[in-house]
């Protein structure tokens, strides 16, 4: 499986390893990776994952990781194992998240979190929620949003192609107004949606 990942902090070592040396790191980092392009630090880590998409919407591998390099935060190593080989669409997170009853909580092994956009007023931000987001992007506003924490998934190009290219390419757009703008929570809690 090609391992896709995006890296400002943590531990990137497991890369090479879990990808057989099959994988692409956008560089936000003054590391020295191997097989890199180094990025400009902004839009954070779903930028870059959305760069992946429009740049190679006709040419994904059959199989693919898009991550951060710090998955270890979002799922165990042994969580991962279980289904590091999976060829078919797999959420990567782990299932021992804090819930908080009716805020966040687990449901058929997805988390969800109630959408009313708590996190937002944090962040710089173009759109005040996620649902002036959606609105934009034309995605459902659901009570609760499903999504894996720290956005990362095992894909194939079946999930991709659910969406055009130039889908990808609006999305991303909403991202490079600032090092870590809320709009890339939102893409992180849109992709469930968008690929389930």
């Amino acid at each position: 499986m090609k391992v896709i990942a995006s890296h400002y902090v943590g531990d990137y070592s497991w890369i090479p390893t879990y990808s057989n040396g099959d994988y692409f790191i956008y560089n936000r980092s003054d590391c020295e990776l191997s097989n890199r392009t180094d990025v400009p630090n902004k839009g954070n880590a779903d930028y870059d994952k959305l760069c992946y998409l429009v740049d190679n919407y006709w040419d994904l591998p059959d199989v693919f990781l898009l991550t951060k390099s710090n998955l270890w935060k979002f799922i165990t190593p042994e969580e991962f194992d279980k289904v590091k080989d999976n060829t078919t669409f797999t959420p990567l997170l782990t299932q021992h998240h804090k819930v908080y009853e009716p805020v966040c909580r687990y449901v058929d092994g997805i988390y969800e979190e109630i959408n009313n956009s708590w996190y937002a007023p944090q962040f710089e931000r173009k759109f005040d929620t996620y649902n002036d987001w959606a609105d934009y992007m034309g995605l459902p506003k659901p009570d609760y949003l499903r999504f894996a924490p720290g956005g990362s998934y095992i894909l194939t190009p079946k999930e991709i192609h659910k969406h055009p290219r130039h889908f990808y390419a609006k999305m991303r757009d909403t991202l490079p107004h600032a090092v870590l703008p809320a709009e890339a929570h939102y893409c992180e809690r849109s992709y469930y949606t968008l690929w389930s």
